[in-house]
C-alpha cells in the first residue's frame, strides 16, 4: 500500500510558520515509519518551494553530507517567526534569581528575554529590573544605596553574592558595615 500523505508546502514567504511545518513533518515521518535521511531529504525537496527551496538547495550544496535535524536548524534560522511581544513579556514572569544562581547569570537571563521581547529599555530601567529580580538578601541591600547604573548594580551584587557564598552565616548587617 503507498503512503498517500504528503508533507505541507512551505515557501518561507513570511506568513509560514516553520515550527508547524516542522511538527508536521516529523509527524508524517514517524508515522509512516521512514527512517533513512535519504528518502526523508528527497520527500522534504518535494514539500519546499519558493524562498525555502533556493535555501535548501544553496544550504545542501555547501553542505554535502548534510542530514536532515542540520536542514531543519538552518531552515529554522532563516525562516522562523518571531515570537510576539505578548509571548516574549510572558518570559518576564519566569525570571527569578534562583538559589545557587550568581548575579551575572540572573543579569543574562533578564538581558535575553529583554532581547527576545524586542524591548530597549534604558540602563536605569535595566538596573531598576535586575535589583527587583534579585534574591531578597541581595536586594535588600541594594535597594538601600544610591546605585544609577547596571554595571555597579552588577558589579556590587557579584561581591555580595562571593562573599556570602564564602561565609553563609554573615548576616545582613555585617554586609551593610
Amino acid at each position: 500500500m503507498a503512503n498517500t500523505v504528503k508533507f505541507p508546502l512551505f515557501k518561507g514567504l513570511g506568513n509560514e510558520d516553520s515550527d508547524q511545518f516542522w511538527f508536521i513533518v516529523r509527524a508524517i515521518r514517524e508515522a509512516q515509519g521512514v527512517t533513512d535521511d535519504h528518502i526523508e531529504k528527497t520527500t522534504l525537496v518535494n514539500a519546499l518551494k519558493d524562498r525555502a527551496l533556493t535555501r535548501y538547495i544553496k544550504y545542501s550544496n555547501d553542505n554535502r553530507n548534510v542530514v536532515v535535524a542540520d536542514i531543519q536548524e538552518a531552515l529554522n534560522r532563516e525562516f522562523s517567526r518571531p515570537k510576539s511581544e505578548a509571548q516574549s513579556i510572558v518570559g518576564f514572569k519566569e525570571i527569578a534569581m534562583q538559589p545557587g544562581e550568581t548575579p551575572w547569570e540572573l543579569d543574562q537571563r533578564l538581558k535575553y528575554t529583554i532581547y527576545e521581547a524586542n524591548m530597549s529599555l534604558t540602563d536605569g530601567q535595566h538596573h531598576e529590573w535586575f535589583v527587583a529580580l534579585l534574591l531578597p538578601h541581595l536586594r535588600s541591600v541594594l535597594s538601600q544605596q544610591k546605585i544609577t547604573t547596571q554595571a555597579k548594580a552588577l558589579e556590587i551584587s557579584m561581591r555580595l553574592h562571593e562573599t556570602l557564598m564564602q561565609d553563609p552565616n554573615l548576616g545582613i548587617q555585617q554586609i551593610h558595615a
